[in-house]
């Protein structure tokens, strides 16, 4: 494999004292590839994005597992945390913070829920820019090359989310989350709320931006049409069934 190996998780088990959430999930992103994440609500497909990105506060949640970031170093994130129970976990949440927003982002289901309905997408997008490690001297020219990348135009850097339609929500998400220029994008089922037609775009959007960008792409479905798709590696959650 000659592509940089971003994630490296293996033998994911969560559980509450009265049942297992997540059962021994092994999972790996690449740059420039694009990993699914399958699986019927319910699952633990996003219960899984979150434990890649340090976000675990479950009792007594992690049980077994290891994470590595290969990219970035050769620890095992998992390795204080497994079964010591919330206190460690919260522990993991704080060391992993530097990480979200510049190693990896998030974008969950909704994509109104990752926009400040009091910010303007430009201010947001400005905000996000600013995590880059080496910020753009020309932030104006920066953004308004994001909204190019996503199909909006340079006067809807002026609009609230309250302003805009599902669609056009859903690529600000997207210019929000490569804005940082991170290694990994996690997207939360993305096509939630968006007709067949608008899913289609925006699925192929957010694949044809992160790989302009040479990030990977982690994308949580249980639409198997899109996934065969766009994917070029799925991992199926053990026991479920995934719909068509």
């Amino acid at each position: 494999m000659g592509d940089v190996h971003l994630v490296k998780l293996r033998n994911l088990t969560i559980r509450t004292h009265a049942r297992q959430l997540v059962s021994e999930i092994d999972l790996d992103c690449y740059e420039g590839r694009v990993t699914a994440l399958m699986g019927p609500s319910g699952s633990g497909k996003s219960l899984t994005a979150r434990a890649v990105m340090g976000c675990l506060d479950v009792d007594p949640g992690l049980v077994d597992g290891t994470l590595h970031y290969p990219a970035l170093d050769d620890r095992d994130w998992y390795a204080p945390v497994r079964g010591q129970g919330m206190r460690a976990q919260r522990r993991l949440l704080k060391d992993s913070a530097p990480l979200r927003g510049s190693y990896f982002t998030y974008s969950p289901q909704a994509a109104s829920s990752a926009l400040n309905p009091g910010r303007t997408l430009g201010q947001q997008l400005a905000l996000a820019i600013r995590r880059r490690r080496q910020p753009p001297e020309d932030l104006s020219r920066a953004i308004r090359d994001l909204l190019s990348e996503v199909g909006l135009a340079p006067s809807d850097s002026r609009l609230l989310p309250s302003e805009m339609s599902g669609g056009m929500n859903q690529r600000a998400a997207l210019a929000i989350a490569v804005a940082p220029l991170p290694r990994l994008v996690i997207a939360d089922e993305p096509e939630t709320g968006l007709d067949p037609v608008l899913t289609r775009g925006v699925i192929e959007l957010m694949v044809d931006v992160c790989r302009d960008h040479r990030c990977g792409l982690l994308l949580i479905s249980h639409h198997q049409q899109t996934v065969d798709k766009i994917a070029d590696d799925v991992v199926h959650l053990p026991g479920v069934e995934v719909a068509p």
